[in-house]
């Protein structure tokens, strides 16, 4: 009798909790004006929104889409997770022509021309460049979790288009990314292997989207999104048809992804299955077990996952050998073992040596005052997780209780790094680590502060850094708090057309007492401008990307703003837009500052300083800037590349914005330099000449200091000809420095600094008059 009683209440517990479930509306159903998704983007009365079972996608048909792509980009979507449905999780899914290069777009249509409840066809009609029609075809069907994408690409001009990079971009709102496999480092330009997987991922914990291209040849990828091209070449009357399938899932994970992988490319597989427990022998509720495969160099990488349910877990594999292992959160990494997967067969797996993790609280004071600082900590040696959301590798300190951390971490030996302005003012402390399962790890740590740079009257600022808008994925609090454990005096925002969180780290910044510069990247696909400082008033600050570069230019004047031009030269760069004739409008030279950016190659950043060089050499003052580009703190270090500029007596905003537009100022990776001449003045030389004296200092010692001027230039190999002095002082911490000059010209004269590392710090130019 109590059996049955129990049954009958389990049952009707069931019953309860399934009614007040939120069951996704059966069939396709289609929504026309603003998305009903929440926090999407689509809110424009001729926007599509499509929906099934399994997930939700809303097209950009009057709205503006991001980065400046035109009308009819995917820019919502949502998944429909546990009974309900999720917020936003996309900030653009589209076909792109050529990469991120600039999209010139005459024309756009988008029309429903298939609905039913069984199926909605979409069909995107745009061109590229005027000759290109581009037809994107979107087929959503009834109980199916994939998105059928293809596009017909036809020249219908008279040129050829050499090389374009056609193919599909994923750029996710929040979570992670992988992909494809057999990638390590993010750029543009990469090209792919033959062995490389052909799909990539965002997800986290509770979901997961893939795109699947087979057969791509070239990719690209930053924070918060991946692209996969197909390179193309396409004569007068060719026409060519490119098909992807979107994914989507309500787990993180790669199981169900790769079986679709496998089948989309009819590849034969295995099966691995097992249970994974706790030596006490308790079933972990969601085992995370990671399957790493070689690549043909022989390192072992990350090449899926799949999230278990009480204990057990299945996934299908292609054949190969594998290196194995099991989490989860809050445990910590089992042992690895190694598999062969082979073809039709299934192979039974179980762990039974997972244990609990060990929490770390950490307490960062300063080595001299002993007065808590804010502090970056990273895993320098120790377990890898390499499913991100299972366990974090690097940390922060709190924005409300400074120099205070608490974190968890896998069982097992660690070196941890302790840093504030590790590379600037101070080097990173190293912390050595046992950790236990489920013990608790108070430590402290002291920090030695070696350079006191604001102390000096020099400030620190990193002049490009996002937040959690579009492609960014760091929160308002974590970008504050890196900033901080950066070592820089002012906290930055610049999100892409977008000040939505401006206001909330204005408000933290003034928590903390710290200056607060409100930025914005206006983000067109011919070029990225900063602007800054924008008002937070109140008033009308917006930007319109689709507008001209004059435009563009023109309106922060109109908000007294400064205008920066940011990575000048990547694929969607002012500068390498306007030297292809790709500028809406054409030229405008009314800018202010050019930006050397720690995001992008040496190779495109030296392209940055040699035009700046050139506009110097014409005695045109532009000056430079720098910024980190960071959308993702946990990975990169904000203030990576900063502008540090001169302000005498008290610092106030607007005499750092001054220096900044008269060129008082350098970009540095690590280098500081003190000047006896200010940079951006001119002075008056006799013929008799002068000497340029200035003290250089650096945490990882001083290697090498050059002095560039007119004539000076960039080699193939990434060298500097052409300088007016260059020597080598072996990584000393500090050295004055005089070099005798002797113009016979007006003239400009500006430093490049080395250090130990490898880091150089680039100052803007002191200006000569000869008499």
């Amino acid at each position: 009798m109590k059996y049955v009683k129990i049954v009958f209440w389990s049952f009707l517990l069931s019953v309860v909790f399934s009614l007040n479930l939120q069951a996704a509306e059966p069939g396709v159903q289609v929504r026309k004006g603003p998305t009903d998704i929440v926090n999407g983007i689509a809110l424009a009365d001729e926007d599509i929104t499509v929906s099934n079972e399994f997930y939700k996608i809303a097209f950009a048909v009057g709205t503006t889409p991001p980065w400046g792509v035109p009308h009819g980009s995917i820019v919502d979507s949502a998944l429909f997770v546990d009974g309900e449905w999720t917020d936003n999780r996309t900030a653009l899914i589209d076909f792109l022509p050529h990469g991120w290069s600039a999209w010139p777009s005459e024309s756009q249509r988008t029309r429903i021309v298939e609905q039913s409840p069984d199926r909605v066809v979409i069909q995107i009609t745009r061109d590229y460049d005027a000759n290109i029609e581009l037809i994107t075809t979107y087929t959503v069907t009834s109980g199916s979790n994939i998105l059928d994408v293809s596009t017909r690409m036809t020249n219908r001009g008279e040129k050829t288009y050499e090389d374009l990079l056609a193919g599909y971009s994923l750029c996710t709102l929040s979570g992670y990314m992988f992909g494809p496999w057999g990638t390590v480092e993010r750029g543009y330009d990469q090209v792919a292997e033959e062995w490389f997987g052909d799909y990539v991922l965002g997800y986290d914990e509770h979901f997961a989207m893939a795109v699947h291209y087979p057969g791509f040849t070239d990719f690209a990828w930053g924070t918060g999104w991946r692209d996969l091209y197909r390179k193309q070449t396409l004569a007068p009357g060719d026409t060519v048809d490119l098909a992807a399938w979107i994914q989507f899932e309500d787990i993180g994970g790669t199981a169900k992804v790769m079986r679709h992988n496998l089948a989309l490319n009819e590849k034969p597989f295995g099966t691995v299955s097992g249970v994974v427990q706790t030596t006490e022998g308790n079933a972990v509720a969601e085992p995370v077990v990671i399957f790493e495969k070689a690549t043909p160099e022989a390192r072992d990488m990350l090449f899926a996952w799949t999230v278990g349910e009480n204990g057990a877990y299945e996934i299908a594999l292609e054949e190969g050998e594998y290196a194995v292992h099991a989490v989860a959160k809050g445990y910590s990494l089992t042992a690895k073992q190694r598999i062969t997967v082979s073809p039709g067969e299934n192979t039974l797996l179980d762990f039974n040596d997972i244990n609990k993790g060990g929490e770390v609280v950490l307490s960062v004071v300063d080595k001299k005052t002993q007065q808590p600082v804010d502090a970056r900590i990273e895993v320098v040696e120790g377990p890898e997780i390499l499913v991100e959301y299972v366990g974090a590798r690097t940390f922060f300190t709190e924005l409300d209780n400074p120099g205070l951390a608490g974190f968890q971490l896998a069982q097992g030996e660690y070196t941890l790094s302790v840093s504030n302005g590790a590379g600037f003012t101070a080097r990173e402390e190293m912390i050595n680590l046992s950790v236990v399962s489920e013990g608790r790890h108070e430590l402290v740590q002291a920090v030695e502060q070696l350079i006191d740079l604001s102390g000096s009257g020099w400030y620190a600022a990193d002049l490009h850094h996002h937040s959690d808008i579009l492609d960014g994925v760091t929160p308002p609090n974590y970008l504050v708090r890196s900033q901080l454990a950066g070592g820089l005096d002012i906290v930055f925002v610049s999100d892409h057309d977008s000040i939505a969180n401006n206001e909330q780290i204005a408000e933290m910044a003034r928590s903390r007492s710290v200056p607060f510069i409100s930025g914005i990247e206006v983000s067109p696909n011919w070029g990225h401008i900063n602007v800054l400082p924008i008002p937070l008033d109140g008033r009308d600050v917006s930007i319109d990307p689709g507008i001209t570069a004059g435009e563009i230019f023109a309106r922060a004047r109109e908000l007294d703003a400064l205008v920066i031009v940011a990575h000048p030269y990547i694929t969607y760069g002012y500068f390498h837009s306007a030297e292809r004739d790709m500028v809406p409008g054409g030229w405008d030279a009314d800018f202010d500052l050019i930006e050397i950016n720690g995001a992008i190659s040496t190779k495109d950043n030296h392209k940055a300083l040699q035009r700046t060089w050139e506009f110097w050499n014409n005695q045109e003052k532009y000056y430079l800037a720098g910024g980190s580009d960071v959308h993702d703190v946990w990975r990169y270090r904000s203030g990576n590349a900063r502008t540090i500029a001169r302000v005498d007596g008290d610092f106030t905003l607007e005499k750092y914005y001054q220096a900044l537009k008269q060129g008082n100022s350098y970009v540095s990776f690590g280098p500081l330099v003190y000047p006896e001449h200010a940079f951006g003045q001119t002075i008056h030389v006799p013929a008799s000449g002068f000497d340029l004296g200035f003290k250089t200092v650096s945490v990882h010692g001083v290697d090498k200091v050059t002095v560039v001027t007119e004539g000076s230039r960039f080699n193939d190999d990434g060298e500097i000809e052409g300088f007016a002095f260059q020597k080598n002082y072996d990584g000393v911490d500090e050295q004055y420095v005089s070099v005798p000059l002797t113009p016979k010209k007006n003239t400009w004269y500006a430093l490049i600094i080395e250090d130990g590392q490898g880091n150089w710090a680039m100052s803007n130019p002191i200006w000569v008059n000869a008499l």
